[in-house]
C-alpha cells in the first residue's frame, strides 16, 4: 500500500502542510552527509570508505527489519515508514522550480529535480525494504552534491562523485525514460535511446544530458525551435550564427511540465496496480 503514502505526501506538499518539519528532516539528512564529506581527501579510496561508513547504519537497520517478525506490528511499521517517506520525498518542488525558472535561458534543472527528489527517491522507497531505501539514496545524493561542489578543485572529487551518482541513478533514470516515452513521443524517444548503444558513459553528467534530451524529444522539440539570428561581419565577410542559449520558444517549459506530470501519473498508477495485485 505504498501508493497511499505517495498520495498523502502529494496532498500535504500541495497544501503546504508540515513544510517546516519536512525541511528540518531533510536538513538533518544533509548534516549527516556533511559529517562524512566535510573534510579534505587525498585519494579516491578515502572517499569511497566514507561512502561505505555512511551507509553502514542503514544497511544494519535494513537487515534487522528484514529478520524482525512484524506480524503483529504491520500497521505500525507501515505508518512509521509512510511518515518518514513523506518527510523525505519532494513531490512538487520541481513544479515550483519550473515556475520560477528563467524561460529565456537554461531551464532544464527542474527536470533533474523531478528525477532525483521525486522519482528516484520514490523508486528506491518501492524497491528497497522500508523507507531506508529513500534515506540511503538521499544521503548518497547529498554527499555527492557536496563533493561535486568541490570538483573544480580536484579531479579526485570529480571522478569518484560522478561515477557514484551514475550508479545510484542509472536504474531509476532508465525507468523514468520509459515512462517519459510512454507519456510522449514513444518512437522518437526509443529511437534516441537505441542510438545510444555503445556510447554510454559511466557519468552522472551523461545521464543528466540524456534525460534532458529525452524530455525534449518526447514533446517534439522541433515544434518549438526558434530560427537562429544571423549577423554579417562586413570586416571579415563572415556570417555569424552565434545566438543566446534560448533556442526554443519559452512555451516549451509548459509542455515539459505537462510531460512530467503525465510521467509521474503513469509511475504512480503502475505502483497502484502492482500493490493491488500483491494483495491478492
Amino acid at each position: 500500500m505504498s501508493f497511499l503514502a505517495i498520495f498523502v505526501a502529494f496532498f500535504l506538499e500541495y497544501r503546504n502542510i508540515f513544510s517546516g518539519i519536512r525541511s528540518w528532516f531533510r536538513h538533518k539528512i544533509s548534516d549527516y552527509a556533511g559529517f562524512f564529506v566535510n573534510r579534505d581527501f587525498n585519494t579516491v579510496r578515502e572517499i569511497r570508505i566514507q561512502f561505505i561508513l555512511a551507509m553502514l547504519p542503514f544497511v544494519a537497520a535494513t537487515l534487522f527489519l528484514m529478520i524482525l517478525p512484524l506480524t503483529d506490528l504491520d500497521l505500525v511499521y507501515y505508518i512509521v515508514n509512510a511518515i518518514i517517506f513523506i518527510m523525505c520525498v519532494e513531490t512538487l518542488s520541481w513544479r515550483k522550480q519550473a515556475k520560477n525558472t528563467s524561460r529565456g535561458r537554461d531551464f532544464q534543472m527542474f527536470v533533474q529535480t523531478f528525477a532525483t527528489r521525486f522519482f528516484a527517491a520514490t523508486f528506491w522507497f518501492i524497491v528497497l525494504p522500508s523507507v531506508l531505501g529513500t534515506i540511503c539514496y538521499l544521503t548518497l545524493t547529498a554527499m555527492g552534491n557536496k563533493l561535486r561542489a568541490r570538483s573544480e578543485e580536484s579531479m579526485v572529487y570529480s571522478v569518484v562523485v560522478d561515477k557514484m551518482l551514475f550508479w545510484i541513478n542509472i536504474v531509476p533514470y532508465s525507468v523514468l525514460t520509459i515512462f517519459i516515452a510512454i507519456a510522449g513521443d514513444f518512437e522518437e524517444v526509443m529511437h534516441y535511446i537505441l542510438s545510444q548503444r555503445g556510447q554510454v558513459k559511466v557519468s552522472f553528467f551523461y545521464l543528466e544530458n540524456v534525460l534532458n534530451e529525452v524530455a525534449f524529444l518526447a514533446i517534439g522539440k522541433d515544434k518549438f525551435a526558434r530560427t537562429r539570428s544571423v549577423s554579417y561581419d562586413e570586416s571579415s565577410g563572415i556570417e555569424d550564427f552565434r545566438s543566446n542559449k534560448n533556442i526554443f520558444d519559452p512555451k516549451v517549459v509548459d509542455f515539459v511540465v505537462a510531460l512530467l506530470y503525465r510521467s509521474g501519473l503513469f509511475f504512480v498508477s503502475a505502483i497502484v496496480v502492482i500493490s493491488l495485485v500483491g494483495l491478492f
